[in-house]
């Protein structure tokens, strides 16, 4: 494990103020938060005005593209079937007397025929992949002469599947294409378009307090301010179009330009650049904890973190569940004094997720018995039987009351973990209402349990946990109510929501319109909800939208990132594609949660040293041996993976212990308890580590609202670069442990560069040279362009 060079001091560009001026104008309580771009269907898009507007009956009228919508006046819905002229649209809106306009982006997807030449005697193929949420029931294919087949309408982009033939599952036999599926197997994939094609890039800097922007590629700019367009230009190539800022905004403390470029192809890179009082603002000191892209948030689960009050360690008196699987007595009161000891202001992150601290069940429940046998309690709080109570094992109404004011008078947020899809079968929902939930039993007489994909929307976790039937307005009214009174009677700063693809979305459609009626728009202040989705882009970006919620967390980039830097043999290429796909889905500034792990997968780190094999059973390891850190590989991969979260674009967040590299199997050996004192030098090194990268993100304007561009991908080398009007940070990764070098771009070269990075890694006559493993980040200032 290598030491860190010291980092230079940063240089910052302060913006001027005009005189503050905090009061709103009536429209800004109308559309709460900027409108999220819609992107829409092939066929027909539903598009629900509620999701921008608390009083749509009170739209004066519609236009898409410059023609009149038709509006049902019942739902407040708009059916659009007509695709758009160009790649980008707008949805201009009449409200109150203003025009309001919403980005729309047309569809991409082609019709794709997918051919299966094998298996003519069998009784049926089913296909199951990205392209139907690996739900093989969605797409039987139909036996032709020769084969099978079917048809799917797909984006372009890189597919992978597996056949299922007579109901066992395998990759393609025909299709040589295969890649690693994470689980120490492979799927078949295929691409959709052309796998070379790029975004039309994007440019922004400031001259003499003048903004500008310019494409590289030509095409044309749309910009908004707030929701209302400002300009829509054609491009010339390489030449900057100078951007007026609206008088209004001088009006108001925050507010934002945005900016895309687009071609006849597809949409482009996209711009965000915050206001203060009309000013653009370049000091990240200007920025509070209310600008959602600042947060760098901290996940832990209360029960494991720390334990602050020993009177309520209560664990459950049951033979029949192991030490591991019981309470180990972290509370609420621990948290509290972790915030006020500055665990959290020292390592840099300014937002503490809460695993659920709602009562949970008491007793033993469900079983592991793969050789070693247990049950468990709810220790980790996914079991609720009161929605709207304290857990007494995590402390009361007045420990919460002060760990949220603590934690605010530190400019810190917190934020809480919900469950909304299930209850214990104890929960008076269940016992007084078991009409409520989904069927535990399926037509065929089997049970309805894990049917992740299948059955996503009414399957159970287990027998004891029943789903709620969320589509039915008298179970999602008081559900929603359930989670509005933490909103109400708390001053949370949102929610991180549990099994969010298996909730259907007028729940969440309900949920977020309550909010903004009774909290955003009676107030000034600012929630952050963010989904559990395990899937492809398309799915979990349909929960993400003005009307549901900000984001989700994007397993895809974290499954990607582990793929690439936990792995030796794996090249970089990969990870480029699914990032540049993430930006196309999400936004290049989206509020996409990135992980370095999560209470549900092994632990970085005992992958990256080899503690745990890919290949195997990662729960059955953490319940049958002893698994430990295994020296300095291990500590080098997960200061790569902290350095890249750090950099990429979105919200990232650390689960607690990865700081330090605390080891771990599967559920719940990576629920241990977190160590704080004790650490050797290595675990010290990366929580120093980890320190510098938040704080240094905290610092850069460029790693909060930059543009993010991947300008290498190779065996070797990742180099990634931020750019936010000329503030350039880049990182650059090397996974090679014998070491290699890169050139370094002109710009790098000059003396007002500064660099943080592992102590393997120097400039050196235009080159960056690494001895071993790992990461350098550099950061400019001087408004050079690539």
């Amino acid at each position: 494990m290598k030491r860190l060079l010291p980092l230079l001091p940063l240089l910052l560009i302060f913006a001027c103020n005009s005189e503050e001026n905090t009061e709103k104008p009536p429209y800004q309580d109308e559309l709460i938060g900027l409108a999220k771009p819609l992107r829409l269907a092939p066929d027909t898009t539903i598009i629900h005005l509620q999701d921008f507007f608390l009083n749509p009956e009170d739209i004066t009228g519609v236009s898409i593209d410059g023609t009149s919508a038709q509006v049902d006046s019942v739902n407040h819905t708009i059916e659009w079937t007509t695709p758009l002229s160009e790649s980008l649209g707008l949805m201009s809106v009449n409200y109150g007397g203003r025009n309001y306009d919403i980005p729309l982006i047309r569809s991409e997807k082609v019709q794709y025929a997918y051919v299966y030449n094998g298996s003519p005697d069998a009784e049926s193929v089913q296909v199951k992949g990205s392209m139907n949420g690996w739900n093989p029931s969605a797409s039987p294919l139909e036996k032709t002469e020769g084969g099978w087949t079917t048809t799917f309408t797909l984006a372009p982009g890189v597919h992978s599947y597996r056949l299922v033939i007579d109901g066992e599952e395998m990759v393609d036999p025909n299709n040589p294409n295969r890649m690693d599926n994470g689980f120490g197997g492979e799927n078949s994939y295929f691409t959709i378009g052309d796998p070379d094609a790029k975004r039309p890039r994007l440019d922004a800097s400031v001259s003499n307090d003048s903004l500008k922007m310019k494409s590289y590629d030509g095409g044309k700019l749309l910009l908004l301010w707030e929701d209302q367009q400002i300009m829509k230009t054609e491009l010339e190539e390489d030449k900057y179009v100078h951007i007026t800022i609206p008088a209004e905004a001088a009006d108001l403390e925050r507010s934002h330009i945005r900016a895309w470029v687009y071609n006849d192809q597809m949409v482009g890179e996209d711009y965000l650049i915050p206001l203060e009082n009309g000013q653009i603002v370049r000091d990240p000191s200007k920025l509070n904890r209310s600008d959602l892209h600042t947060w760098s948030m901290y996940f832990l689960l209360v029960d494991r973190f720390a334990d602050g009050d020993a009177d309520n360690n209560d664990p459950v008196d049951d033979p029949e569940i192991l030490p591991i699987a019981n309470h180990f007595g972290g509370d609420m009161a621990g948290i509290k004094q972790k915030v006020n000891d500055g665990y959290f202001a020292d390592l840099g992150f300014n937002t503490i997720w809460v695993s659920p601290i709602t009562t949970n069940a008491e007793g033993a429940w469900g079983l592991w018995d793969k050789g070693i046998r247990s049950k468990f309690s709810g220790y980790h709080g996914y079991w609720p039987v009161r929605s709207k109570e304290i857990d007494p094992h995590f402390g009361d109404d007045s420990t919460f009351r002060a760990l949220i004011d603590d934690a605010h008078g530190r400019e810190m947020n917190l934020i809480v973990d919900y469950v909304a899809n299930h209850v214990h079968q104890e929960h008076p929902v269940y016992v007084e209402n078991p009409d409520w939930a989904t069927e535990l039993y399926l037509p065929n007489g089997s049970l309805n349990t894990e049917r992740w994909d299948e059955y996503r929307l009414t399957t159970w976790f287990d027998t004891f946990l029943p789903t709620l039937d969320l589509e039915r307005a008298e179970v999602y009214e008081p559900m929603t109510d359930s989670a509005m009174f933490w909103l109400e009677n708390y001053d949370i700063d949102g929610f991180r929501h549990d099994a969010t693809k298996h909730i259907p979305e007028v729940f969440w459609r309900t949920l977020t319109k309550k909010a903004k009626e009774r909290v955003l728009a009676k107030s000034d202040r600012h929630i952050y909800q963010v989904g559990e989705t395990y899937g492809n882009p398309e799915l979990i970006s349909s929960y993400v939208s003005s009307g549901q919620l900000d984001a989700q967390f994007d397993f895809n980039y974290y499954d990607a990132m582990v793929d690439a830097l936990a792995k030796d043999h794996t090249d970089f290429s990969n990870l480029q594609r699914v990032l540049e796909e993430s930006l196309k889905y999400y936004g290049d500034h989206h509020l996409m949660g990135n992980i370095t792990g999560n209470q549900d997968r092994a632990r970085f780190i005992s992958y990256a040293d080899g503690a745990l094999d890919f290949a195997e059973d990662a729960k059955l390891a953490g319940w049958t041996r002893e698994i430990t850190n295994q020296g300095p590989e291990g500590y080098e991969k997960l200061t790569m993976l902290h350095a890249l979260l750090m950099t990429s674009p979105g919200v990232p967040c650390l689960y607690y212990g990865d700081e330090i590299g605390l080891p771990g199997g599967n559920d719940p050996d990576n629920r241990r308890m977190m160590q704080f004192d004790g650490l050797n030098e290595d675990q010290l090194e990366v929580r120093n580590t980890v320190s510098e990268l938040a704080n240094l993100r905290q610092d850069r304007m460029s790693l909060q609202y930059g543009s993010t561009r991947v300008m290498m991908a190779t065996e070797d080398f990742l180099v990634l670069r931020r750019n936010y009007l000329g503030e350039l940070t880049t990182l650059v990764i090397c996974k090679n442990p014998k070491g290699a070098s890169v050139a370094l771009y002109e710009a790098y070269e000059t003396t007002d560069s500064e660099m943080l990075s592992t102590m393997n890694a120097k400039k050196e006559d235009g080159e960056l040279v690494f001895s071993g493993r790992g990461y350098a980040m550099i950061g400019m200032n001087n408004g050079m362009q690539e």
